[in-house]
């Protein structure tokens, strides 16, 4: 069984993560991948299993604080905040499996770290009791330190060149669960931003996967015995997706208290005095902390409104599904402007490599990047406040 703990109590375990984080930080750029250290410590504190439920020995923590726990990871580092988004979001999937599944993933004090990839680019072909996999997908980050991996596939008939529709005439998808041990790792992740994140892609061929292990992707999809805690019917993409904004306002907090730091005592090329004396700089940082104050406030709005909804036992409204989506695409906007303005504020020595402004920089342009709080992402949600439905129906678990 596991134990409660408090919010404080896992903030407090990152401050003093911190130094091994930071520690490693540049080895994980190099390898491409977190350092090992940095996994072992995240593993110790028991981070990865904050949605496991406490019966099966996990930390069952409330929404609020895996996103704030997520945030401080972020302002150490972003790309370990990014896998922490991912591998510890991932055992959400778990609430939908059959609970001798769950309790194989994640029982018996199994140090499980689940990575996922989210695009149905697999191929799951109905066999007696579960499911031919094949397929190769991208971005599967924190792969390299994984023992479990869940990959969205669409279902094919053998033989079949297009996948197999449900009854509204969308492609059938589930989501299968494996060993880590039954893919391969594709050497692909050699990017510019989040680049210790190891999202490499992925790939399986034929794989054999129990149904225990696959649920089937939609909105009255049932949760396993080990999930009826409120926790597990708070929704899907408020897991899966939009913690991502958390890792932008991380990133965006570090960039500010590198610069703050700077301005104490970096002198200016034209003019006496240092950067902090700069009224030009005063403007700047101002902005930038009113960036991501007030989209840091909004955020935890939605997020504590919804939570107490769930608690009441109601679920959330489109509209409220809708301005979720939206406070988290509007995070990762106004986190990316505040570190610009940070970056900029750090002239020509924020472009060395020495400067954790310029890993600021070019982590908080890789989080931009991904699809889940892309401007796209502007029209999702203006298409369901005006009472759309969402062209993703996960949006809706």
């Amino acid at each position: 069984m596991g134990h409660d703990v408090t919010r404080e109590e896992l903030l407090d375990s990152v401050q003093k993560l911190a130094p091994v984080i930071r520690g490693h930080a540049d080895r994980g750029e190099q390898q491409r991948h977190l350092a090992d250290p940095i996994v072992e410590a995240l593993q110790d504190t028991g981070l990865y299993h904050m949605l496991v439920p406490r019966e099966l020995g996990g930390l069952q923590v409330d929404p609020l604080t895996f996103y704030q726990v997520i945030e401080a990871l972020a302002r150490v580092d972003g790309s370990t905040g990014w896998c922490m988004f991912i591998n510890g979001g991932a055992p959400i999937s778990a609430a939908f499996l059959r609970a001798e599944a769950a309790e194989a993933i994640y029982g018996n004090g199994a140090r499980t770290i689940m990575s996922g990839t989210v695009f149905p680019f697999g191929r799951a072909v109905p066999r007696e009791g579960g499911y031919l996999v094949s397929g190769h997908w991208v971005y599967a980050s924190g792969c390299w330190h994984s023992t479990w991996h869940l990959a969205f596939c669409n279902v094919y008939e053998e033989g079949a060149t297009d996948p197999r529709s449900d009854p509204t005439g969308t492609p059938e998808t589930v989501i299968v669960h494996f060993p880590r041990t039954q893919m391969q790792i594709l050497n692909t992740w050699d990017v510019s931003g989040l680049s210790a994140t190891g999202s490499h892609d992925v790939e399986v061929q034929a794989v054999f996967v129990p149904e225990a292990f696959v649920w089937n992707l939609g909105p009255q999809a049932p949760r396993g015995s080990h999930f009826g805690a409120p926790l597990y019917r708070f929704p899907f993409g408020g897991f899966f997706s939009w913690p991502m904004a958390v890792v932008a306002l991380g990133i965006a907090q570090g960039a500010l208290d590198e610069i703050t730091a700077v301005a104490e005592h970096k002198s200016l090329r034209l003019s006496a005095g240092t950067l902090r004396e700069r009224p030009l700089f005063q403007t700047q940082l101002a902005q930038a902390v009113a960036f991501v104050h007030s989209a840091r406030a909004w955020l935890h709005e939605v997020i504590t409104k919804v939570w107490e909804k769930t608690l009441r036992g109601e679920s959330a409204s489109f509209e409220e599904r809708a301005e979720f989506l939206l406070a988290a695409t509007n995070a990762t906007r106004s986190a990316a402007a505040a570190v610009e303005l940070a970056y900029t504020a750090g002239g020509g020595s924020a472009n060395y490599r020495r400067s954790p402004l310029q890993r600021q920089m070019r982590d908080m342009h890789a989080v931009t990047q991904h699809i889940g709080t892309a401007p796209i992402q502007y029209e999702t949600s203006g298409r369901m406040l005006l009472g759309l439905p969402p062209e993703n129906p996960a949006i809706l678990l």
